[in-house]
């Protein structure tokens, strides 16, 4: 009997020490840490807001059972970043959220402030002040958060807090990084600009100069008066290159460049390419060497010529004067590919990656007159075409650069 007694004591004992406001309480921070947990180990996760939006949503979702809006300032306004689909936000829950924002404490149904609101809004609260809210409504209490859940949810709006503050410092950064990185681009722009537009135009207005100087005077032979024709001529259809390369980049970059497809020779596109050039090609050796029966291709006729003078401008410029120049086209697989070859001293192995950059011209200076952006247009263009560019170092020297257009 007496070890009955005994028993019944030790499980009365246990059941009031249970109750008692310490066990409760240190059990109760258990369970809220058990249920943050998995949402503040997904938020380390999450790089961008979307990933944090959706990462909230989804732990709110699993962790109370009720839909969730989440709503971000935008100066002084807030806009609706996320809002579940059973979920309808009308004006009054607008002001709600507002003034949550604004006193800094959770107000709506079941608060001293408009208790008789439907919705309820927690601030998203940081050091920085206050970056939104989340808000959630109900129509009966089954569908509500219980008195002793209120803790978790606060605890639940300052980890989101935190990684909205997080997003949008990185979304900061990154903005400022290519707000420098365009500068950048843009200095080098505007020098490499003024020091090619002054040089054609210099010696344009020099040529003319003294021709129209010397035409009364009929000081000037035949052959000097050709030469400065010449060069007056040469250096126009220099500054006239630079302005196409220049307008192509800015209408690659805005994404307005149509690509117009026509059935098309590939002979009488290289052919183009090379009247285009003009004088440069005349005074040097270029090869062309075509397969046999190379089928019509489906391409914008202007912009692969386009790609083809920039590849063979850079050819002319960049190799010795009694030196070859070579085109090659074939048909590889199930696409066409064009190969421009010289006998230059050829582009560095660690540069072949990046020579398609914008203004990047690699080891060289500014002699050959250009602003490094011949490259990257033709890499726009062929990818406009879905194509693919890439250049390679010739043995023992010189430098190969192939694209490739697919055959429809």
């Amino acid at each position: 009997m007496l070890w009955r007694i005994g028993v019944i004591g030790g499980f009365l004992s246990a059941a009031l020490t249970d109750r008692t406001p310490s066990r409760r309480t240190n059990r109760a921070h258990a369970s809220r840490i058990q249920r943050l947990y998995p949402l503040t180990r997904s938020l380390t996760l999450s790089h961008d807001m979307d990933e944090v939006v959706y990462t909230l949503e989804r732990h709110f979702v699993e962790a109370f059972g009720l839909p969730l809006a989440i709503l971000l300032s935008e100066g002084d306004q807030l806009a609706i970043r996320f809002c579940s689909p059973t979920l309808a936000l009308d004006q009054s829950d607008f002001a709600t959220a507002l003034m949550a924002v604004q006193f800094g404490r959770r107000v709506g149904r079941g608060t001293a402030d408009l208790p008789d609101s439907q919705s309820s809004f927690v601030p998203l609260s940081t050091w920085q002040g206050p970056v939104g809210a989340i808000g959630f409504k109900g129509n009966s209490d089954q569908q509500w958060i219980a008195s002793g859940e209120w803790p978790v949810v606060e605890n639940f709006a300052n980890q989101a807090a935190l990684a909205v503050l997080r997003a949008r410092l990185g979304e900061q950064a990154q903005r400022a990084a290519a707000l420098s990185h365009a500068d950048k681009l843009q200095r080098a722009l505007l020098n490499s600009i003024s020091h090619n537009v002054r040089t054609p135009l210099a010696s344009i207005i020099g040529a003319l100069s003294a021709l129209q100087e010397n035409e009364c005077a009929h000081t000037l032979n035949e052959w000097t008066r050709r030469e400065l024709v010449d060069t007056a001529r040469a250096e126009a259809e220099r500054l006239n290159h630079l302005l196409t390369n220049l307008l192509d980049m800015s209408r690659l970059d805005a994404g307005v460049l149509p690509v117009r497809l026509d059935p098309c020779d590939v002979e009488d596109v290289i052919g183009a390419a090379l009247e285009q050039l003009g004088g440069p090609t005349r005074q040097r050796s270029i090869q062309v060497d075509t397969t046999r029966d190379l089928p019509f291709v489906q391409m914008d006729f202007v912009l692969v010529v386009q790609v083809l003078v920039n590849l063979l401008d850079n050819a002319l410029k960049y190799s010795p004067e009694n030196s070859l120049v070579a085109i090659r086209a074939q048909v590889s697989g199930q696409e066409l590919e064009i190969s421009v070859l010289d006998d230059g001293e050829g582009i560095p192995e660690r540069n072949l990656r990046s020579v398609f950059e914008k203004f990047n011209r690699g080891d060289r200076t500014g002699e050959t007159g250009g602003i490094g952006l011949g490259l990257s247009i033709c890499k726009g263009l062929v990818e406009a075409h879905n194509g693919r560019i890439w250049a390679q170092r010739r043995d023992p020297n010189g430098t190969t650069i192939t694209f490739t257009i697919p055959c429809r």
